[in-house]
């Protein structure tokens, strides 16, 4: 057991306050992560994560000081939070930015095959996607086979074109398609 299976069974099974302390140990910032020990320990009495869970699901007493400990540190695990958050963002922030860097190093490069070669994978799977559905559902019509193109199937086909076209993940959509509560 380590310090986040920790949080994450405070985060589903305790008190608001004491779900805070969760959010701290399953952080990747290692001083909230520390901060959050502190407080499971103080609480607890123990420095073990292992004792700590064992005690923390026996004896309620110690979610309850864990409780008021978090109610007394709020300002600090909001702010932990904070900027468990913003690090997060800026590192999509970096990942997005070296993605863009490379795609316009290709797309600039002197060397005509290096420049050429994005848009001819795009095109050479566009092509393949278009001859297997025609195929295939050609196939199905005309009743040589049962089964005509397999959406999987065309979609793997055509997934180096649509990268190309931008539609480089489908995380956007998600997020913007939750309920406010679901993207918490």
């Amino acid at each position: 057991m380590n310090w986040s299976d920790v949080g994450e069974w405070l985060k589903e099974n305790a008190a608001p306050g004491a779900a805070l302390v969760g959010s701290l140990l399953t952080g990747n910032v290692p001083g909230a992560v520390a901060a959050g020990v502190a407080m499971v320990s103080s609480a607890t009495g123990a420095g073990d994560p292992d004792k700590v869970f064992a005690q923390l699901q026996t004896n309620p007493e110690t979610l309850l000081r864990l409780k008021e400990l978090a109610y007394q540190n709020e300002a600090s695990i909001r702010n932990h939070i904070q900027s468990m958050a913003e690090l997060e963002l800026k590192d999509k922030q970096v990942e997005h930015h070296e993605t863009q860097e490379t795609i316009r190093s290709g797309d600039n490069a002197e060397d005509e095959y290096v420049r050429h070669t994005r848009p001819m994978i795009a095109r050479q799977s566009w092509y393949a996607t278009a001859i297997y559905v025609i195929g295939f559902e050609g196939l199905k019509a005309t009743g040589l086979f049962s089964v005509g193109a397999v959406a999987e199937l065309s979609a793997f086909l055509l997934a180096p074109a649509a990268a190309y076209l931008g539609f480089r993940s489908l995380d956007k959509w998600r997020l913007n398609s939750k309920s406010p509560k679901q993207q918490t």
